[in-house]
């Protein structure tokens, strides 16, 4: 499909790498990642399938209906001043975070993201879960695990008529699962490039979940059939190397839902430096997350390609600050340490439910996933 670019919004204030040009994907420097604990939109990543909308929100609709659904057409004032307003701290991360890692050990299909598709914010608008039993979802549905929550956008896409994805229902359900349709971000309304006027937002899960521009929500008996849902986002085994071999596998390799355990060095720039005095430290700094409301308790550095490792200093969200019963947000670390000149600097971390990032990558067609704290180098460059 031939899709117009031609108004997207200006991106002139914003300090981004742009991956691919059209559509806009762009991720900051990992330096400029990890200056604030809440990431303002100058330094947040953008995942685009298609050109972004330009969307009126006085006349934007979101057509609710499905199984046991009661159909009806929301406006956008109305879910504002119908539902009570919830704000969630929650980490955004792309499935494709780090997918370079990935492409390093053989050629991955997708943007070639680095490690900084990634972003902390503070989202509000109305829960999921009090729209759907307004028209008439019980919560006993959410028991079912044959139950679904499509969605919809208004962005058109270059792989299919329009980006679309689903949840289970027992997620959008859950009184703890904190599933929003956001109308702001970080205290402002939501800028066109993160899904203007109004978005899903699904914390602990991976951002394609996340639908913008939102249009449409239906509940059915399974998952979304949308490109993105059933043949994208996929784990593919290792074997399969092209899109003739993934053939027969979309259908049979479940979607991701919740990310992993995740964590990497952002400073010093590509975790090393070349010259410094021996004996003397340097502070290293990075990020950490987990998928599915697990916090982070430990992460760990070396600065000897991981024969010792030292305990970073966690900087998380704290329980007083937390609007939630599970944690969404990621941490930020740093740690004085000595390195070895021209030694790469790694990180692993570990969650409150004692994941661990694994050493090497596990690579996969669609590089996806990766949270593997060492680097692998293709063989003879292929």
């Amino acid at each position: 499909m031939s899709l117009d670019y031609s108004h997207d919004p200006p991106r002139d204030h914003k300090d981004l790498l742009v991956r691919k040009d059209h559509p806009y994907n762009a991720e900051p420097n990992p330096t400029d990642l990890i200056r604030n604990f809440i990431t303002p939109e100058r330094y947040f990543f953008c995942r685009s399938h298609g050109f972004i909308p330009d969307l009126d929100e006085a006349a934007h609709e979101i057509a609710v209906e499905g199984i046991h659904v009661t159909p009806h057409v929301f406006s956008v004032n109305e879910l504002k001043t119908r539902f009570p307003k919830k704000s969630v701290m929650m980490a955004m991360q792309c499935a494709g975070n780090r997918r370079d890692g990935l492409h390093q050990v053989k050629h991955t299909e997708g943007v070639i993201w680095g490690p900084c598709a990634v972003a902390n914010a503070v989202y509000s608008g109305c829960r999921l879960k009090d729209v759907l039993e307004s028209v008439g979802i019980a919560e006993a549905m959410g028991h079912s695990a044959k139950l679904h929550v499509a969605f919809q956008s208004m962005e058109q896409c270059e792989e299919d008529q329009c980006y679309g994805s689903s949840i289970p229902l027992s997620k959008a359900l859950d009184e703890f699962g904190d599933v929003l349709l956001a109308y702001e971000m970080n205290g402002a309304p939501l800028a066109r490039d993160h899904g203007f006027p109004i978005r899903v937002v699904v914390p602990g899960y991976i951002g394609a979940r996340s639908v913008k521009f939102l249009k449409s929500i239906r509940v059915q008996d399974k998952e979304s059939s949308a490109y993105y849902q059933q043949h994208d986002y996929k784990i593919l085994p290792e074997s399969v190397a092209n899109e003739k071999q993934a053939e027969g596998y979309w259908s049979i390799t479940p979607s991701i839902g919740e990310y992993n355990v995740q964590s990497f060095v952002c400073s010093p720039p590509a975790g090393m430096i070349v010259d410094i005095p021996e004996g003397k430290t340097t502070k290293i700094q990075g990020y950490a997350l987990s998928g599915g409301g697990r916090s982070i308790q430990r992460v760990d550095v070396s600065g000897d390609d991981g024969q010792t490792w030292v305990q970073a200093e966690l900087q998380s969200q704290s329980d007083n600050e937390k609007t939630s019963a599970y944690t969404w947000s990621w941490s930020l670390w740093t740690v004085e340490m000595k390195v070895i000149p021209g030694v790469r600097v790694v990180s692993r971390a570990v969650d409150s439910a004692g994941n661990i990032q694994q050493e090497f990558p596990v690579w996969n067609y669609r590089g996806v996933m990766n949270n593997a704290w060492r680097t692998v180098e293709r063989e003879n460059g292929v």
